[in-house]
């Protein structure tokens, strides 16, 4: 049986007030705070500090504080495989949040299910990951949602033929081929399929290839980096078209990286109402703790994850990975969180409705 990882088993009084140090229950994260990723990664951690801060001034997980130990991964799935090891063996905890990047998390994820450890994902959307087993949750949705809403975006705009990129990884791959499916359904026709490396610096080959169809709408699915680079080099080379996106390029960093290049992209994202409790809850939070700041792509994802996973420790039997899993699965039903209903479906993952977003005048809106 896992067990929790406490602070100290010693009782410690404040001579000067008398009273009690709380002791610690503690989940692991496997975070990006490092490597390509940690664009995303900080944005991450800062959000599950924020959640777990409200949790333990609300009381806490049965009168015990939650700590969160991050491992960094350096954003590789060889850098998730050794920090997932490491707070399964020498930590022995029984719930992790698992890494972003879809290729990262199926990496780990046989690791978690054959050691009966819970393992969360809060970004991580390949369809693959439905598959990875009972132990396995996400509260983001798969790209079975996203490539459809992608493709159906495509052709509300009126767009019949559209080149393809995507990036070239397990997470690229299974939107794009949920997209062409659902594309080519329809009616559409992708006239070109370019994967594209994944943290490259120059795609100006690829982006020649593009232009040579003149190409009136490009089908990019991709991270914030490699989309800037992308936009930025287009731009550079006159490449001038209606540029479609998913939700990993929903980022302020975004613009900040692809400048004027970005203007008039479109996108989809799983979509949530910013006007309810929760909502507000949430933002009133971050902007307490983090003034000046923006909310990081993803950010109420991994704010929610960690909420949920506090209801379940407070009522789970017990310490065993069976009972909070348990838990986990009860106190999931009809939980609206920052990003809506959160109930687990028997496969662990949850549902989701597509909104759309463009860039204009420099900042993200949505689409209308």
């Amino acid at each position: 049986m896992k067990k929790f990882i406490f602070s100290s088993i010693t009782v410690l009084f404040l001579i000067s007030t008398g009273s009690v140090m709380a002791e610690e229950i503690s989940v692991g994260s496997v975070t990006p705070l490092t490597g390509k990723l940690a664009v995303y990664g900080e944005g991450f951690q800062q959000a599950m500090l924020l959640a777990a801060d409200e949790i333990n001034a609300a009381g806490g997980i049965k009168g015990n504080n939650l700590k969160i130990v991050f491992e960094d991964n350096n954003s590789t799935s060889k850098g998730s495989v050794s920090a997932l090891r490491k707070l399964i063996t020498i930590d022995k905890l029984p719930l992790i949040f698992g890494p972003a990047s879809s290729s990262n998390f199926l990496a780990v994820c046989p690791i978690a299910q054959d050691n009966k450890t819970i393992l969360l994902a809060a970004e991580s959307a390949a369809a693959a990951i439905t598959k990875c087993g009972s132990y396995v949750f996400r509260v983001f949705p798969s790209d079975l949602l996203q490539g459809v809403g992608v493709a159906e975006l495509t052709s509300s705009l009126g767009y019949k033929e559209v080149v393809l990129t995507y990036v070239n990884n397990d997470w690229g791959v299974g939107l794009a081929e949920v997209f062409k499916a659902e594309f080519t359904a329809s009616g559409g026709k992708i006239i070109d399929e370019l994967p594209h490396g994944e943290g490259k610096t120059d795609y100006r080959s690829e982006i020649l290839r593009m232009k040579r169809h003149n190409p009136k709408a490009i089908v990019n699915l991709t991270y914030i980096k490699e989309g800037a680079t992308i936009l930025k080099q287009a731009y550079e080379t006159g490449l001038n078209v209606q540029w479609l996106m998913g939700s990993a390029s929903k980022s302020p960093k975004l613009i900040d990286l692809a400048g004027k290049a970005s203007e008039g992209v479109i996108g989809t994202y799983p979509t949530f109402s910013q006007e309810t409790p929760q909502y507000k809850t949430f933002k009133a939070g971050w902007e307490k703790k983090y003034p000046g700041k923006k909310t990081p792509v993803f950010g109420e994802y991994n704010y929610d994850m960690v909420k949920l996973t506090a209801l379940a420790l407070e009522s789970a039997a017990s310490d065993s990975s069976d009972d909070i899993r348990a838990a986990l699965i009860k106190v999931s039903q009809g939980y609206i969180g920052t990003t809506g209903d959160k109930s687990f479906d028997e496969s662990g993952d949850v549902n989701a409705s597509y909104g759309r977003w463009t860039i204009k005048d420099g900042s993200i809106t949505d689409y209308k």
